[in-house]
């Protein structure tokens, strides 16, 4: 099999984000509705066996890179050890974890033991009530011991992501600016994005990335960042203060046509993008370990891509079904 994942815009397709739980010990506002929530039932996640052949198709289609997400990813019993069985997955160069931190405390050396090292940590402020006030009740203090105790165990680079909204944690960009250089951290400032059902979200709330960048630069200097190999969608400077900051831009600045990447939910659907809600069932084939099929259904997915979302600044979209828990984000 030719090992070139590519959509019908000649998009190759290098990346694919798990998210092996909807489950989460937070609930941030953006992400989680406020009340009533239903998480999948149990029959519907796939199992980690199930995961693994899924990933092992993908990998002979030509994923090079997994990233694992939730929900939050630590919350699910074994999710360790099916990192490790990740890292060993022919054809993967690269497993990462996106999480809220909480947990890195207790798994930071485990993760290390499988292989990760790359990993991104969910931080929406600096300041002590206002991260209880948008994680229900999470400590600050607690998870910056997490992170230190992360770092210490071998993880490198960690990043932050904060999704920036005015009226809340706007006034911050230059804290984290700061915090990036007295932790060691990059951290990264994302658009506000439609998703998650939230009756908060305002085209008003939006900071947009060129306004970020205006911010940054009223305090420092700084310079663009050279992409790596398997970057993602953030654009990275190097500050005047040593510190190193990311901004990602759904919203205002698409980046659709550098687009690699794939996101398979916990329940088995494959969403060719975040920012659409067309969504499809790969589950039947991964149980039945049907290889044939799911190359079928993956293929046929991925002519279904559309050239780019249509999400802008200005509108919302009250399609969305899905919070961003149970997306994978």
């Amino acid at each position: 099999m030719s090992k070139s994942l590519a959509d019908k815009f000649g998009r190759r397709i290098r990346y694919l984000r798990v998210s092996v739980t909807d489950r989460c010990n937070f609930h941030c506002k953006y992400c989680m509705p406020e009340g009533e929530f239903e998480h999948l039932s149990h029959s519907c996640i796939l199992s980690f066996e199930d995961m693994l052949f899924a990933c092992s198709v993908f990998a002979e289609m030509g994923v090079e890179k997994i990233r694992v997400t939730g929900g939050e990813p630590l919350v699910r019993k074994g999710v360790t050890d099916f990192m490790h069985m990740l890292t060993d997955v022919k054809g993967i160069e690269e497993v990462t974890l996106t999480t809220n931190g909480s947990l890195l405390e207790k798994f930071a050396d485990e993760i290390v033991a499988a292989g990760i090292r790359r990993v991104n940590i969910s931080l929406d402020s600096l300041r002590p009530e206002r991260y209880r006030d948008i994680t229900g009740g999470f400590d600050l203090d607690r998870l910056l011991k997490s992170l230190y105790i992360a770092k210490k165990a071998g993880l490198d680079p960690i990043k932050t992501n904060t999704v920036v909204i005015r009226g809340f944690n706007a006034d911050e960009i230059h804290d984290f600016c700061d915090f990036s250089v007295r932790s060691g951290v990059v951290a990264r400032f994302i658009e506000f994005m439609p998703i998650g059902n939230s009756p908060d979200w305002k085209q008003e709330n939006i900071v947009l990335g060129s306004e970020m960048l205006k911010i940054i630069g009223e305090k420092y200097d700084y310079e663009e960042i050279k992409k790596e190999h398997h970057a993602g969608p953030a654009k990275n400077y190097r500050l005047s203060n040593g510190g190193r900051v990311g901004i990602i831009t759904p919203i205002s600045n698409h980046f659709c046509s550098e687009c690699d990447k794939l996101r398979l939910t916990a329940d088995g659907k494959l969403r060719p993008c975040l920012l659409t809600e067309e969504e499809y069932d790969l589950k039947e084939p991964i149980r039945k370990r049907d290889r044939e099929g799911l190359i079928e259904a993956i293929s046929g997915a991925l002519c279904k891509k559309e050239k780019e979302h249509h999400v802008v600044a200005d509108k919302r979209n009250e399609r969305y079904k899905r919070t961003m828990s149970g997306i994978g984000g």
